[in-house]
């Protein structure tokens, strides 16, 4: 496992180049959830300087830097911005607006919602990286961070297989991603191609995350040497034997139960399309009126794969319960930004609510959604808590999530890098 600890100081060692406010600032009085799991802080200060958090604690006992702009945020809540494990961009290439531009301005929507770093598992490949190592190099207030997997990778045997992932490591890419499709005897479905695949991953030294359906994937990929599993466990539950597996080979999970809920919701109105914090975002408008349509409606209702669906997120739900009681990693994320529907930035927040519906505590969505994924993903050394040394990416809300995983909907300040959001 050296090579991990390796890849993430390489990642780290990028993101930190990415200049932040150079003042000192002291966030004052607000409950502060650090995104460790640790009990929050009552009455507690943040002290950020040149866009790092120094310090943290109770206001007993925490000193605050003489000439710090004091920031009084007395009953609010702190928590760390939220990190997005399994993301997307898209560009439209006929448009006449630049890729460059389409895909920063859905980095600052995520911003907007408080999303302040995000993981592109399956991009271009071009534009993304270039955009990534344009932010690393001077970052763009107001946009999230942004890691990028490349293309999501397939192959007809081992030889193409390792190709690819060689091809795609030359791109810079922060990760690989493989997707197990196609009929049962595809052969990226098979140990001998999937297994070449995520070896040349580590040759290459990336982690490799997959995108699986079923136990019998998950079991076949995980023996293989795979790091993430992109999404649920769908068709059963995970038996102890498997979840033993996941849990020792520190394989990270990824839920993304609104990608689910994303391919059946939208055969009626969803009850979220009146939520003032999802309509508050134009963005959303024109796509969400195409879904609205009634023949778009009917067409998802009359949609065999999307009413089989709803069983399998119902087993999601369970698996991810069966798989965190376990010890398992949880990692938050949503498979925002494939195709239309999956709201960058809203759907963050709804995937915390459904990991708390599903039988996690608020504080368990919470670290699943901040220091959890940061750490599934090797960037914990950055970003995903308020911990000394780590960039003061933080949410200031006004109510408190711990009470109501529907509070991280109270969103009123987002600062990344020490840098508030206008």
């Amino acid at each position: 496992m050296r090579f991990l600890i390796g890849l993430g100081l390489w990642a780290v060692a990028l993101v930190s180049a990415a200049p932040a406010s150079a003042e000192t600032l002291a966030f004052t009085g607000a409950t502060v959830i650090d995104g460790t799991g640790q009990a929050p802080i009552a009455d507690g200060v943040v002290v950020v300087k040149d866009g790092r958090i120094v310090a943290v604690g109770p206001r007993r006992g925490t000193a605050i830097p003489a000439g710090a702009t004091r920031i009084d945020v007395s009953g609010k809540t702190i928590m760390p911005g939220i990190v997005n494990a399994h993301g997307h961009l898209f560009f439209d290439a006929t448009s006449a607006v630049p890729a460059r531009t389409q895909l920063a301005d859905q980095l600052a929507l995520y911003a907007r919602y408080g999303v302040t770093t995000v993981f592109r598992l399956g991009d271009d490949g071009v534009e993304s990286v270039s955009l990534r190592d344009a932010l690393r190099r001077s970052a763009a207030p107001g946009m999230a961070r942004l890691y990028v997997a490349g293309p999501v990778l397939n192959a007809k045997d081992p030889v193409e297989g390792r190709a690819k992932v060689t091809a795609n490591a030359a791109r810079g890419v922060d990760i690989i991603k493989i997707r197990l499709e196609g009929p049962p005897d595809a052969p990226i479905r098979t140990p001998a191609v999937y297994g070449a695949m995520i070896a040349q991953a580590h040759a290459e030294k990336r982690r490799i995350a997959v995108h699986m359906f079923t136990a019998d994937e998950t079991k076949g990929v995980v023996e293989a040497g795979a790091d993430i599993l992109a999404h649920s466990i769908r068709d059963r539950d995970a038996d102890p034997t498997l979840i033993a597996a996941i849990k020792s080979r520190g394989v990270g999970y990824i839920p993304t139960l609104t990608r689910d809920l994303s391919v059946f919701v939208y055969e009626s109105t969803p009850a979220f399309v009146s939520d003032p914090f999802f309509a508050r975002e134009a963005a959303y408008r024109a796509p969400l009126a195409l879904l609205m349509a009634p023949e778009a409606q009917a067409k998802v209702k009359a949609s065999a794969s999307a009413q089989a669906i709803k069983p399998a997120l119902v087993q999601a739900e369970r698996n991810l319960k069966l798989l965190s009681d376990a010890g398992v990693p949880i990692a938050m994320g949503t498979d925002t930004g494939a195709p239309t529907g999956r709201w960058q930035g809203y759907f963050e927040h709804l995937e915390l609510e459904m990991m708390v519906d599903s039988g996690l505590t608020p504080m368990q969505a919470l670290v699943a959604g901040s220091g959890g994924a940061a750490q599934v993903m090797r960037i914990d050394d950055a970003v995903g808590t308020l911990r000394p040394g780590r960039f003061a990416d933080l949410l200031v809300l006004g109510k408190n999530p711990l009470t109501d995983i529907r509070n991280t909907r109270t969103l009123e300040q987002v600062w990344i890098g020490g840098r508030k959001l206008d």
